[in-house]
């Protein structure tokens, strides 16, 4: 038999996720949750009280440092989703390339899954997980379609950051430990949240970028059905 409390008080923590910024007032997270306000002050107070939610100077709620930390740990330690890690595999077959999955972790994109092809690849040598998010194919699509990064990350990349999710990818040129490389970049959603980055990565000009693009967005189209047909079963 599940507990009621324990059940709510998940729902609350998810729910903060549904907001742009997410942040919220307590008036604002019971017309959410469809509850009163005086259970949802309940909830949110007792939250707060033990480290997971914060409040602003306007005096809204929004997940504390602790939950961020949680929430970051819980995406590197339990394991990349199972269609994702075939899609990956499938395009390595596909494309002869390192494929490579990222998440946000603070002010940086971390891989925390990559792929190669079994043929030998120069730049994988020592291959670096941690990404800018500016620089970035992954940071970028991370940075475009996250909701939850903070919007001073963003400065100054309003109209790359359009270009992005009006695409639906983002591609780099770039030196990368000390190479050269294009890399192409799509993000994988699931009812509204981004996921990751899921990218390819080759030394400049070896492969031909449309292709490697058409191939990342057909993948992202069928993952993405697929945790959504998994979440509905």
């Amino acid at each position: 038999m599940s507990l009621q409390s324990v059940s709510k008080t998940i729902l609350v923590l998810e729910t903060f996720l549904k907001f742009p910024d997410g942040r919220s007032s307590v008036s604002g997270l019971a017309r959410q949750l469809g509850w009163s306000r005086a259970a949802t002050h309940q909830y949110v107070s007792t939250l707060a009280e033990v480290g997971w939610l914060v409040q602003n100077e306007k005096r809204d709620y929004q997940l504390s440092p602790r939950a961020a930390v949680f929430g970051r740990f819980a995406i590197e330690y339990s394991g990349v989703p199972p269609e994702v890690t075939r899609a990956m595999e499938s395009l390595v077959e596909q494309l002869n390339e390192p494929i490579s999955y990222a998440v946000l972790n603070g002010n940086e994109a971390i891989i925390i899954e990559r792929h190669e092809p079994k043929r030998p690849f120069a730049i994988s040598r020592a291959a670096e997980p941690h990404l800018e998010l500016k620089t970035s194919a992954s940071g970028m699509v991370l940075l475009a379609f996250d909701a939850h990064v903070d919007a001073s990350r963003r400065e100054g990349m309003q109209d790359t950051l359009a270009e992005v999710r009006a695409n639906g990818y983002a591609q780099s040129h770039s030196e990368w430990l000390g190479d050269v490389v294009d890399v192409v970049a799509v993000p994988i959603m699931s009812d509204g949240e981004c996921l990751g980055a899921l990218s390819v990565i080759a030394p400049a000009g070896r492969f031909d970028i449309p292709t490697a693009r058409e191939a990342l967005l057909t993948a992202r189209a069928k993952v993405e059905a697929e945790l959504g047909g998994a979440k509905a079963g």
